[in-house]
């Protein structure tokens, strides 16, 4: 049976910026996940989001991903979500 996980960003651990965005690794908040029932969590979620893996060619797969809201806000590094900041490296 599958069911709602709760996943926190490891902010700070194995970051990495590419493309202007934010990506870290990410671990199951087990806690969270069996303390809330699932009608509060469905009554609670205002916004969707997408996770977007780091994959670079010839290397492994670091687990590392990077979230962009349904509102587009992105993941920043200090936790919270906004606007993408410019990646200076790519202009």
């Amino acid at each position: 049976m599958l069911g709602p996980v709760a996943l926190q960003a490891d902010i700070g651990i194995d970051k990495q910026y590419e493309s202007g965005l934010y990506f870290c690794k990410f671990s199951e908040a087990v806690a969270l996940a069996t303390s809330s029932p699932r009608q509060c969590i469905d009554e609670n979620v205002t916004v969707g989001a997408i996770m977007l893996p780091l994959t670079k060619t010839n290397e492994q797969f670091q687990m590392q991903y990077s979230v962009i809201y349904s509102d587009w806000d992105v993941l920043k590094s200090n936790g919270d979500k906004g606007l993408p900041q410019i990646s200076y490296d790519l202009f």
